[in-house]
């Protein structure tokens, strides 16, 4: 404990030391005109290294910047002046009351100021009436604005009249010490608005379409921050690859910015085919998504989706029209159709709601068992839109042939790209309220939230965060099995079969570690633990865990993917392999 002591005794001595004689920033001093919104910004380098000034300034112009003052800059020079321990301001700064004004024998012939006598201003430094002036004083000389270079004028420490302070006489050496004096010029500019924006390569897009796609708003203030946050934007939605960085041109008329973009058409329209196998059930399943993206360079998108396994069909689609009457909102329209076959027994059970495990478990020891065939046709319609450059909320009205319902959903996504992204983050949650069933009184909400952050760790490794939570409330509602979340697949519980259970209530996070090549190779390897809600006649939460590895290459507009997951309680031969097809076109 004692070296410990001594130490660090020693470290802070060392601190103390070298920090002594550090340039600080004592004071600021404005020119020009400027806002008490700038002075307060400013503030945060006093008492900051002298050159630390310099970030907030950074702050200062960028914040002007995004306010359509692109031409906005701050001019700084810190200033060694020797000062009494009392001075505030110095060098035409305007000094305080009550600072002592010492003036040398080089002042102006017919100054009027002699030995002790009280003055109102003294060369410029507007000393206030009753300070203390004294002829012959030999305590070196400070310059400022307005005042001879050889003036010999020194700030004493708040001397009165009478103090005793005599020509030719000098302040104790104590008192003296070298102030650092900021300052700062503050010049504005003209103020800028954006022109609607160009591209100068084949985006396959028409013109008034890209315009609306990279959220830049003609006539808005010019805003770099905004400029930023469309390229991301433009390079994340995939109709688009950028060829060259944004460029910015003055019009030559007018206070206006035009944002040229460089952005050449993508073939980003995908089919593709994944086929999973589980060595475990010995069950093949397939699945075929085709998507099609920025049709005829309009944005609309299409997308469906395909799935049959050994007891489920799904089928699932979803058209957008943009910018539905020129207005911000999309109209959106989409449904999907399930069809699950089920071994329950004779008897029966809860109309069907518990999920195969629990089936298995409790089946009678004769081993009676009847086939039932559940379907559900869902259709829905709403609206959508963007908000600033990552949001975008939509509202949904949906119905079956026993019931409808109405969604809220909210989506937020940063990535930085759309194939293999490396940083960015997605967020997406809904709200669903169902009702009027007529084989319930029950009305009830069904709510699920999940999260996706990439991280870039050292060199080509990221790291890949994720979780998701879904709920229905009431806990004690009536459900059907179709009315339950859906779960298994590479969407959330990899190293399950592809919908293969049903819960009323699930969470699951994963982390993942990526090795990406560019655009072209990602290998990753990832853990996910997980819980959900069994179902009756169970009861209580059942834990689970994945684990596996991944692997997608790219080649020109082809891709393939494949990936083998284990889930926990099973042998290592014994997971799901997962082989994908992907054509760009």
């Amino acid at each position: 404990m004692r070296q410990l002591a001594v130490c660090i005794l020693l470290l802070a001595a060392f601190a103390f030391a070298k920090g002594e004689g550090a340039c600080t920033v004592d004071s600021i001093a404005w020119k020009g005109e400027h806002t008490a919104f700038d002075e307060t910004l400013m503030k945060g380098a006093l008492g900051q290294p002298c050159d630390a000034w310099k970030a907030a300034a950074a702050k200062l112009t960028r914040y002007y910047e995004d306010q359509g003052f692109i031409a906005a800059h701050v001019r700084g020079e810190v200033r060694h002046v020797a000062a009494g321990a009392g001075l505030e301001e110095v060098s035409g700064l305007g000094a305080p009351a009550g600072s002592g004004i010492v003036a040398g024998a080089n002042m102006p012939a017919g100054s009027g100021v002699a030995a002790g006598a009280n003055a109102g201003a003294v060369s410029g430094l507007g000393t206030p009436a009753g300070s203390s002036v004294v002829a012959g004083a030999n305590a070196g000389a400070v310059s400022g604005p307005g005042m001879p270079a050889d003036l010999g004028v020194v700030a004493g420490a708040n001397m009165p009249a009478g103090s005793g302070v005599v020509a030719g006489s000098e302040p104790p050496a104590s008192e003296l010490r070298e102030k650092h004096v900021l300052e700062l010029e503050f010049m504005r500019g003209a103020g800028y608005v954006w022109a609607p924006p160009e591209n100068l390569d084949s985006s396959g897009t028409k013109r008034e379409v890209f315009a609306k796609l990279s959220g830049i708003e003609a006539g808005e203030a010019v805003s770099l921050t905004d400029l930023e946050r469309s390229e991301r934007r433009l390079s994340r939605i995939g109709y688009y690859n950028r060829t060259a960085p944004t460029r910015l041109f003055r019009d030559p008329a007018r206070n206006r910015i035009v944002p040229v973009f460089s952005m050449r058409k993508a073939n980003v329209s995908e089919a593709e085919g994944v086929l999973t196998y589980s060595s475990e059930d010995n069950v093949w399943e397939g699945k075929l998504d085709v998507n099609l993206y920025n049709i005829a360079g309009t944005a609309r998108d299409l997308q469906l989706e395909g799935f049959t396994g050994e007891n489920t069909r799904h089928l699932s689609g979803s058209y957008k029209e943009p910018w539905i009457l020129g207005t911000a909102w999309n109209v959106v329209v989409r449904g999907n159709f399930d069809e699950e076959t089920l071994d329950a027994p004779a008897d029966g059970m809860n109309g069907g709601t518990a999920d195969a495990g629990d089936i298995a478990d409790v089946a009678d020891t004769s081993g009676a068992t009847q086939e039932t065939v559940e379907r559900v046709i869902v259709g829905e319609a709403g609206i959508t839109r963007d908000i600033g450059f990552d949001f975008s909320i939509g509202v949904f009205f949906g119905i079956s042939e026993d019931d409808k319902h109405t969604s809220f959903e909210m989506s937020y996504v940063s990535f930085d790209r759309f194939v293999l992204p490396r940083s960015g983050w997605r967020m997406d949650a809904s709200a669903t309220w169902k009702m009027a069933r007529p084989d319930s009184l029950d009305n009830y909400l069904s709510a699920k939230a999940n999260v996706m952050a990439y991280y870039p760790l050292y060199g080509n490794f990221i790291a890949r965060f994720a979780g998701m939570a879904g709920g229905i409330f009431p806990s004690g509602a009536t459900l059907r099995r179709s009315d339950l979340f859906a779960l298994g697949g590479p969407g959330d519980f990899k190293g399950m079969q592809y919908r293969m259970l049903r819960s009323r209530a699930y969470g699951l996070s994963e982390f993942a570690l990526l090795w990406q090549d560019g655009y072209d190779l990602s290998i990753e390897a990832f853990y996910q633990p997980g819980l959900y809600r069994r179902l009756a006649p169970g009861h209580g939460w059942a834990r689970e865990q994945g684990y596996g590895i991944g692997f997608t290459q790219y080649r020109s507009n082809w891709s393939v993917n494949l990936y083998y997951a284990l889930r926990n309680g099973c042998d290592y031969l014994d997971g799901i392999i997962g082989f994908g097809v992907k054509t760009l076109f």
